[in-house]
């Protein structure tokens, strides 16, 4: 979709970052094949059919990145790895390979296609 953008997002995170948001992009790009990835906000944005589902971001200073969910309050939490007041986002703060947990990560991404897109 965007792939100049992405890759420039990506080329210019640090690279224990870039690492992660690798493990992340290719999780939400194999729980649903017709996900694309844009660039919006300045962030990693993963998109079906124009709806927004899920996305990375990260601070400068922050040793993590974020995944993040907009209508993550809708989503199914059982280990409580959300964090955040928004009104329906929320975000895992990912400092290191361990945090990122694929198969939860999965179905977050099925349930947030089928909110926002199959219903």
């Amino acid at each position: 979709m965007d792939d100049a953008r992405v890759a420039d997002f990506l080329s210019n995170l640090p690279e224990e970052k870039r690492k992660l948001a690798e493990i992340i992009r290719r999780t939400v790009l194999q729980a649903d094949k017709k996900v694309e990835e844009t660039i919006k906000w300045g962030n990693l944005t993963f998109v079906k059919n124009s709806k927004n589902i899920a996305f990375v971001y990260t601070y400068d200073k922050g040793p993590y990145i974020n995944f993040g969910f907009l209508k993550a309050t809708s989503l199914k939490d059982p280990k409580g790895l959300f964090q955040g007041t928004g009104k329906g986002m929320r975000h895992v703060k990912i400092y290191s390979e361990k945090d990122i947990d694929k198969k939860q990560f999965t179905v977050w991404v099925k349930e947030a296609v089928q909110l926002e897109v199959d219903r």
